[in-house]
């Protein structure tokens, strides 16, 4: 296929790689897992395409389409650079096109059910008996090869954003020779790519390490999509099921309906038996959704979450469940997948009705629609607050009748379409947690006065617990008051005095909120921070380094107001994280190579759950990203942000 690309041919294969994976999407309960990792890919590719669209309408690209505001990088590159761009967009089309036409070949519509409207694509008998022998490519190379050309284009995309980048930021004119070098060498690694997959060659085969070494590779009829599965008793948990999982054909209609699935069980248990009914199967399924129920992330050092207000459909009372011990070939899927998308639609659903409670709100500063993301579960401390002072440039004032206390944390999202929200943008952390304290309306002597105040809780804010006198104090947090009126004092600098009843109490307030500090530290490791910018994205099938090794990893290159660079790398499965701010001499190094040296954190989740963090003062001696072609890539995306520097 040969064109001469356009702005609208980048929409229509935004569009395009879209639907595909919105097409692997519907059809995961019935095809291989396999096809989920295809799913993510297209979706990334999509974001990919799509931010190649947004920089050539601010004038960032110039791939021929229209003019630039700051000069066009093609125009100034000249050949390499219109050969490079040119070569990206055919290839992907041509990727794309060849998807599209197996997806239409190979899939069927369903006819609507009682839990949606219209009819969900969903393979046929052939895709899931023999899809080892399709031909997922125009060089007929199997699902791995598709995935590594997907992976190929979408960081060819992300490195010819970087390339523009580095350009405007070394400034236009003296960046022309540099730019020109970084797109030659670019259109040679990416036609050597394509040189690589004509011949068959791709990248590993997914699987989640841990920091044991321990491998779960993701092959058919292996996958452990288990959790243990626990309720909210008056002594405690209880466990129901300690290897349980969302029944696929339900988590699927869900996805794909408007409406709350009714025709299949929400919950399924895996157990071992030798009978046909697995032994925890009648109490498991006994749960399923009511209109209230809210997803949380609990705070703490299990990865775990909870479920409020399930419907237990035999005693009809709404109860709350636990998800806890997740294995981790399902983290990704039940968290980002599932129990994302339940959160995102319970939150339109309460919007829609006018206002918004503590598991949701709109921002009247920002108009961001803020979704509870993670909370600090208080079970004596929430009712057991004596007293709460507040000490402010000098002036003292308390609160007694303290009625609830909750540690809340939010994350945030611009208003728009459920689905395509869910996907494309990603829910993004706030940079601090809200402990909400409400005060009791039968105070008599606080008529007219606050009816609740919000402490502004950070990584790095002080917490003091004294034992002795059942107290917590916070030294200065930022605090905000809300009024009968619904009106907002904020102060900040404030010092906080919270008297508890008991000493059992007050220990685990301070723990809970020492949790959800920690939480906290670990999203400012995993996101760009608020005064950081994305420079470079790239997906690699392996990262290996002295302390572990990585396959399937997203890499993040941020750069923030004062001009240093962070590296985050972290498993598509969601088990390892690691962060480090580089070095100074990162990209100009004296030994012509990268340098790693800097203190780094490693974030790492063990296979039952628990969650340990490293620090490397040294940092570590090597990266690699396993083949040679990837090695290129990256060494590519060091000297493009090396030019950004200017050096």
């Amino acid at each position: 296929m040969s064109f001469t690309p356009s702005i609208g041919d980048v929409v229509l294969m935004t569009q395009i790689a879209w639907k595909l994976a919105q097409a692997f999407t519907k059809g995961r309960k019935s095809a291989p897992a396999e096809f989920c990792e295809v799913e993510n890919q297209l979706y990334s590719l999509s974001a990919a395409l799509e931010a190649i669209r947004k920089a050539e309408e601010k004038g960032d690209l110039d791939i021929g389409m229209t003019s630039s505001k700051s000069g066009s990088l093609c125009a100034e590159d000249g050949l390499y650079g219109q050969n490079t761009i040119t070569n990206i967009l055919q290839n992907c089309m041509k990727t794309l096109k060849h998807l599209e036409g197996i997806v239409k070949k190979y899939s069927v519509i369903l006819q609507p059910n009682a839990s949606s409207t219209h009819g969900l694509r969903s393979w046929n008998q052939y895709v899931i008996k023999n899809w080892r022998k399709i031909e997922w490519t125009t060089e007929k190379g199997d699902l791995s090869t598709l995935r590594s050309q997907i992976m190929m284009h979408t960081n060819s995309l992300n490195l010819l954003l970087g390339v523009s980048i580095s350009s405007q930021a070394a400034g236009i004119k003296r960046s022309v020779e540099k730019s020109s070098n970084m797109i030659k060498e670019l259109y040679e690694w990416y036609e050597d790519n394509i040189k690589n997959l004509k011949r068959g060659g791709s990248d590993n085969p997914i699987a989640s390490i841990t920091s044991t070494g321990k491998s779960f590779a993701t092959t058919p009829g292996q996958t452990r999509h288990v959790f243990e599965l626990s309720i909210r008793t008056s002594k405690g948990r209880e466990t129901i099921c300690p290897r349980a999982h969302f029944n696929r054909d339900w988590s699927e209609t869900l996805l794909n309906s408007q409406e709350y699935p009714e025709i299949e069980n929400m919950l399924t248990c895996a157990c071992p038996t030798h009978d046909s009914l697995a032994p925890h199967q009648v109490a498991v399924q006994r749960y399923k959704l009511s209109l209230l129920t809210f997803p949380a992330r609990l705070a703490g050092k299990e990865r775990s979450w909870i479920l409020y207000k399930t419907t237990d459909t035999v005693t009809n009372q709404l109860v709350t469940l636990y998800i806890t011990k997740i294995h981790p070939s399902y983290i990704h899927t039940l968290e980002e997948t599932i129990l994302q998308d339940l959160a995102i639609r319970r939150a339109d659903l309460i919007l829609s009705q006018g206002s918004g409670n503590s598991l949701c709100y709109v921002s009247a500063e920002t108009e961001e629609e803020r979704i509870l993301a993670s909370l600090g579960e208080l079970r004596i401390a929430q009712k057991s607050v004596e007293s709460v002072t507040f000490n402010n440039s000098g002036r003292a004032y308390s609160r007694k009748y303290v009625d609830n206390v909750q540690i809340l944390q939010y994350q945030t999202m611009m208003l728009g379409p459920t689905k395509e929200r869910s996907q494309a943008e990603p829910l993004q952390p706030l940079n601090y947690a809200e402990v909400l304290i409400t005060y009791d309306d039968q105070d008599e002597e606080a008529q007219g006065d606050v009816v609740s105040t919000t402490l502004h809780l950070k990584r790095n804010t002080i917490l003091r617990l004294d034992d002795s006198h059942a107290l917590v104090r916070v030294d200065s947090i930022q605090t905000m008051g809300t009024f009968t009126d619904e009106h907002t004092v904020s102060l900040g600098d404030v010092g906080v005095t919270i008297q508890l009843t008991s000493k059992e109490a007050a220990r685990e307030l301070h723990q809970k909120l020492e949790d959800m500090r920690m939480e906290l530290f670990i999203r400012s490791l995993q996101y760009p921070r608020s005064d950081e910018a994305v420079a470079l994205r790239l997906q690699v099938a392996t990262v290996e380094c002295e302390y572990m090794s990585i396959s399937d990893a997203d890499i993040t290159i941020t750069l923030d107001d004062h001009g240093k660079h962070r590296l985050i790398i972290e498993s598509r499965n969601k088990c390892t994280l690691l962060s480090q701010v580089l070095a100074e001499d990162f990209f100009s190094s004296p030994l012509g190579k990268p340098n790693y040296s800097r203190p780094t954190y490693v974030v790492q989740y063990e296979e039952d759950g628990t969650r340990n963090v490293y620090k490397y003062e040294r940092g570590f001696k090597y990266l690699s990203l396993g083949s040679t072609q990837a090695n290129r890539m990256f060494k590519l995306a060091w000297e493009i942000m090396s030019k950004e520097l200017g050096t």
